[in-house]
């Protein structure tokens, strides 16, 4: 037998994008529960899986990201599961000591297997990327237990864990789960940093409020201060008016998603004006973001490309693949193509930078009284 952080199995560095079915089930805890007091006996050569931290891998990517490929990575599997994945319910058990951990069984495996085919057919759209191949079928389990000793997994610990048995449980999954995994060798487990919820077609949807907290949270993890300070103040604004609303992952129509996009360019609004001027981003007023949102004049720079060269002023650059802001910015440029005129339903597309028309809106007189800059 062997411990499963082997030299062989730790990462050079890390940590990387994974893919993961996450477990905050009771059912499925309380199935692992049953183990917790064989695993406690084992002490240290044992790393012992806490609910908090149980999942199933459903694809991981074994090398270093810039920040622009993991977006792209993410948003990516976000729209493939919307269009080519359901949600799914699943039975947990049995467990199966094996030579480097104790599993637990997943079936049936066909839906599993092909959710990892929809992950995998997404990440291979994302330049750069480099995925393992497999030489044998997709294997569903989740880890009870990992061996940091090669003595645990012994003739008695077998008997020990064949005798427990408790019932099997059924689970259901409707969302994918995008994370940074860390290998935590010192406890013998993994761990994460959680990036995005994924939701499969016909799940309920992303809410505004939820996506634009991952957002946040990324922006805490990845960025210096007056970053931070802009989305939680962004956040703060646009959250108790429109987080309810649901975002359309399926279409280009007018739909929550463009209050995430005029939240991001409110961030970068409040970023940019902040650094420029040396103030704190709470100084920045609504006034100051409708002088730098400007008006639609024709012949005159529009939005994206005036404040481009001012964010280059301060020292971003447009290529940078790891800058937190430009990486944003990036997303927000995305240009929505103008509809079939012939289309009935074009005046409710979305057409134009993203960041502007997101902007736009949240500024438009229509939110006036909902988006509030000041308590």
């Amino acid at each position: 037998m062997e411990s499963f952080f082997s030299p062989q199995r730790t990462w050079p560095d890390g940590p990387y994008l994974h893919f993961l079915i996450t477990f905050d089930d009771p059912g499925y805890q309380a199935y692992i529960d049953a183990y917790r007091d064989l695993f406690a006996s084992y002490g240290d050569q044992l790393g012992a899986v806490p609910a908090e931290w149980l999942h199933s891998t459903v694809q991981g990517i074994h090398h270093t990201l810039t920040r622009e490929q993991a977006e792209q990575a993410v948003e990516a599997v976000r729209y493939e599961l919307a269009e080519n994945a359901g949600p799914m319910t699943f039975q947990m058990g049995p467990v199966w000591p094996g030579p480097g951990a104790v599993t637990v069984a997943m079936y049936p495996e066909e839906q599993l297997a092909r959710l990892n085919a929809v992950v995998r057919t997404a990440l291979s759209k994302v330049d750069g990327i480099r995925l393992r191949e497999s030489t044998t079928s997709f294997w569903p389990h989740s880890t009870a237990a990992y061996y940091k000793s090669p003595e645990v997994h012994d003739a008695e610990f077998n008997r020990a864990v064949r005798a427990i048995r408790p019932d099997r449980v059924e689970a259901t999954v409707e969302r994918v789960d995008a994370v940074y995994l860390h290998q935590d060798v010192g406890r013998g487990y993994y761990t994460w940093d959680h990036l995005a919820s994924l939701p499969v077609c016909a799940a309920p949807m992303l809410q505004v409020g939820e996506r634009l907290d991952e957002l946040r949270r990324q922006a805490a993890r990845e960025g210096n201060e007056p970053w931070r300070d802009a989305w939680a103040r962004a956040c703060a604004i646009v959250t108790p008016a429109l987080g309810h609303e649901e975002i359309s992952l399926r279409s280009t129509y007018y739909s929550g998603a463009q209050y995430v996009d005029g939240a991001g360019a409110l961030a970068v609004a409040f970023y940019l004006l902040a650094r420029e001027r040396g103030t704190a981003v709470s100084a920045v007023t609504r006034q100051d973001v409708d002088e730098l949102a400007g008006h639609y004049l024709h012949g005159t720079p529009r939005l994206g490309e005036r404040w481009t060269q001012r964010l280059e002023t301060l020292g971003h650059r447009m290529d940078d693949a790891d800058d937190p802001v430009m990486v944003r910015w990036r997303a927000l440029s995305y240009d929505h193509p103008e509809p079939d005129p012939d289309n009935p339903d074009a005046s409710t597309y979305r057409v134009g930078h993203a960041g502007e028309t997101g902007l736009r809106s949240l500024l438009s007189s229509a939110n006036s009284e909902r988006v509030r800059f000041e308590p």
